[in-house]
């Protein structure tokens, strides 16, 4: 099933650039011109200025000079935005058909915020003037539909898990990457997470984020309780407009709003959403029976309060909520899986400049993941809750020496309850079952300093180290860490890693443990890589990486508790080449090779991982036609993820069913995977508004991806069951109110 919740956010906060004074009676066109200088009046090349909340705008020349029409009329407000200066506003009065000169002066940015330093397998946008993603990018991508997780899958080391948006990367579990927005860790973001053959869905919006930071190795000592990798997103502390935003697409209704008061000391943002796939199924026909269809709800905003000149404070809250049953015929059972989930999220942040040399970040923060299954005689309701506070100080001691501090408290909680298969192969009405109802929590206390040094303006260092201890298992953990990078010039740049990472097990596996014995699983990260970039126009990357796993969460055999004696291993290349052209183009082609192996809870021997991808290649390009048109192409091939076949049954007559006789742990694979999206964006005026309509066909070529194999009553017939996201049409129009 592919109903793209699509654009639920595509231009879903879009109001945020969009202000809503316009007038709609006066069409004479004014120019709008002038002259843009730096320091010592040096005349700057390259500034973008812009009507702010439209498309109006111009760049400026070699001689600081910009120049462009525009329709709209009454008080606006110019925005100058250039690398390594501070954005600056002025507000302007159009009179139609007057033409306006305005002559700025930018100037550095006096306070100095967290620098970002482009570290090893680093992704990043916002602060940076080399951007790898922009939100822009997100809602452009095809077949991304909007969604930052399968917009991050375009670029190498990461991969989907089953078309959906939970993200693995070089060789990883899903549970081995951490979100963290604005401090808080964010553990469940998804709607439809991990429901059978139904394709899950971010609930993060791309458009409220100012910064994006995705990280698949080599991360910094302030990352703590992760294996794999980081996408630390950073939201916007004050709205940038006031205005409204609604959508109505195929699939999906919403809308959206944001507040800034005159004064942008208070903000406030709200959006609301719903899944309406009658329509949706009406075109594109039902590729499975569903009772009841799939159905989401969601709804959040934010406050937002400037303190002083250098300071604020925001609170966000988000909820969502799903439900579902798909019909799905397994060897024992033949019938619905049910499933339903609630999540909640909050999280308050508090962020001033005592100087301008220092910068304080403090948050708390609390979620719940409500979650019930059902197929067969399972059934069972699960509880995830999380709740953190954290505090991050950064003092640049000189302008070649940043140090960072912080510390962590949060609390884990795990809740089970309900009636599950005695046999995991019998999930028939009448198949043995018990019932379970177990709870486990613990709490982890981290803390981590960090050293930012600028060896001269061609090499730099971080060198930092964490430690974190485990309540309920009372393991400690140390984490000495080290990147470095080597900027020969401009364009060139060499940067490497190597640390020690750790991720304590996940709350269940507990409860197969004696005694709460296991011990924090880890990972030595050791990468280096080489990058071209040419003021983002042109990027090119290459990166090598091997990780060795130790104390993995492993059966053992004797006696079936869980013990730390799994290890594991991978290595792989990732290349990355992207381009712009003008205005018109932007493309980029990724590739990845990983081979990732694992002795790992049933695997006694090293196998490959579950998401061992060994090759996977991405294939993106965004045409704009004109102003107003955007044709967008993506084409993506990867190797088959690896699977444990049956290799025969056995007859138990006590339970009148057939016992599968399993193979090597991922002894075979899947089918390549492959697919080609498409879409296309109209931006244009109705009823004097902004409005912009979206047309996407995914999987073009209505390729059948296997989503998994299942067999007959007795095992002797394997069967396919193709993925749900077959060729499907999807359109929306969205309108500022």
């Amino acid at each position: 099933m592919k109903f793209s919740l699509l654009f639920v956010i595509l231009f879903a906060v879009t109001v945020n650039s969009f202000s809503q004074t316009e007038n709609t009676e006066e069409t004479q066109i004014t120019i709008i011109s002038g002259t843009v200088k730096g320091e010592r009046d040096s005349l700057l090349e390259g500034v973008n200025v812009v009507i702010k909340g439209t498309i109006d705008g111009a760049t400026t020349d070699n001689k600081g000079y910009y120049e462009f029409e525009t329709e709209k009329s009454g008080q606006q407000n110019l925005l100058f935005s250039f690398a390594e200066y501070a954005d600056k506003t002025i507000p302007i009065e159009i009179t139609p058909g007057k033409n306006l000169s305005q002559n700025i002066k930018l100037t550095k940015e006096e306070v100095r915020t967290e620098e970002i330093i482009v570290t090893a397998s680093s992704f990043t946008s916002g602060q940076n003037n080399a951007v790898a993603l922009t939100s822009l990018e997100i809602v452009r991508i095809p077949g991304a539909d909007a969604d930052l997780y399968r917009a991050i899958t375009t670029f190498p080391g990461s991969n989907q898990v089953n078309e959906g948006s939970r993200i693995t990367v070089r060789g990883g579990d899903p549970d081995e990457v951490l979100t963290i927005i604005d401090q808080a860790s964010l553990y469940n973001p998804f709607i439809f997470d991990e429901t059978f053959n139904v394709s899950s869905y971010s609930t993060i919006n791309p458009w409220g984020l100012k910064g994006i930071n995705f990280t698949s190795g080599g991360f910094s000592a302030k990352y703590g309780n992760v294996l794999s990798a980081v996408l630390d997103l950073k939201s916007y502390d004050m709205p940038q407009g006031t205005g409204m935003f609604a959508w109505l697409g195929l699939a999906n209704a919403s809308l959206s709003g944001v507040y800034l008061s005159k004064n942008r000391n208070f903000g406030a943002t709200f959006s609301g959403g719903k899944l309406l796939l009658q329509p949706y199924f009406a075109l594109n026909g039902e590729n499975s029976e569903y009772a009841p269809i799939p159905q989401s709800n969601q709804f959040g905003g934010t406050l937002s309060h400037k303190i002083g000149s250098t300071g604020n404070i925001k609170f966000y809250a988000n909820y969502s909520d799903d439900k579902v049953g798909i019909k799905n015929a397994s060897p024992s059972f033949d019938g619905f899986y049910n499933s339903n989930s609630k999540s909640v999220f909050t999280n308050l942040k508090l962020m001033v400049a005592p100087s301008s040399s220092t910068l304080l970040n403090a948050s708390a923060s609390f979620s719940l993941y409500d979650r019930k299954n059902q197929y067969g005689i399972l059934d069972t309701r699960s509880k995830d809750i999380y709740s953190k506070g954290r505090v991050d100080f950064t003092k640049n001691m000189t302008s070649k020496i940043d140090i960072n501090t912080g510390a962590e408290y949060e609390y884990s909680g795990y809740e089970i309850n309900g009636k599950v298969p005695t046999y995991s192969y019998n999930l028939s009405l009448s198949a043995p079952s018990f019932q379970i109802d177990t709870l486990a929590h613990t709490g982890r206390i981290g803390a981590y300093a960090e050293a930012q040094i600028k060896l001269s303006n061609k090499v730099f260092v971080i060198t930092g180290a964490r430690t974190d201890y485990h309540t309920l298992s009372g393991k400690m953990s140390f984490d000495p860490r080290l990147s470095f990078g080597y900027l020969p010039n401009n364009f060139h740049s060499i940067r490497g890693a190597v640390g020690l990472y750790h991720q304590y097990p996940k709350l269940d596996n507990y409860f197969r443990a004696s005694e709460n014995e296991l011990n924090p699983e880890d990972a030595m990260h050791y990468i280096l890589g080489y990058e071209f970039n040419k003021e983002g126009n042109i990027i090119f990357r290459v990166e090598g990486y091997y990780k060795d796993y130790n104390n993995l969460v492993l059966t053992d055999r004797n006696d079936f508790y869980y013990r730390s004696s799994g290890e594991g291993n991978v290595k792989g290349v990732d290349v990355f080449f992207k381009t712009k052209i003008s205005n018109k183009f932007t493309g980029w082609i990724s590739y990845a090779y990983s081979d990732s192996k694992r002795k790992q809870y049933d695997s006694q021997n090293l196998v490959p991982s579950n998401y061992d991808i060994t090759n996977n290649i991405s294939l993106v390009g965004s045409y704009n036609l004109t102003d107003q048109i955007v044709f967008g192409a993506i084409y993506k091939l990867s190797t088959g993820k690896p699977y444990t076949p049956v290799i025969g049954s056995e007859y138990v007559t006590s339970q009148d069913v057939y016992k599968p006789i399993f193979g090597e742990v991922n002894s075979s694979r899947y089918p390549a995977y492959s697919r080609i999206d498409m879409n296309a964006q109209y931006i244009f005026s109705l009823f004097g508004k902004f409005a912009v309509a979206v047309l996407a066909v995914n999987n073009i070529l209505n390729t059948k991806n296997i989503y998994e194999y299942t067999y007959n009553f007795n095992y002797s017939e394997r069967k396919e069951i193709i993925t749900n996201n077959k060729r499907t049409f999807y359109v929306g129009l969205g309108l500022q109110l």
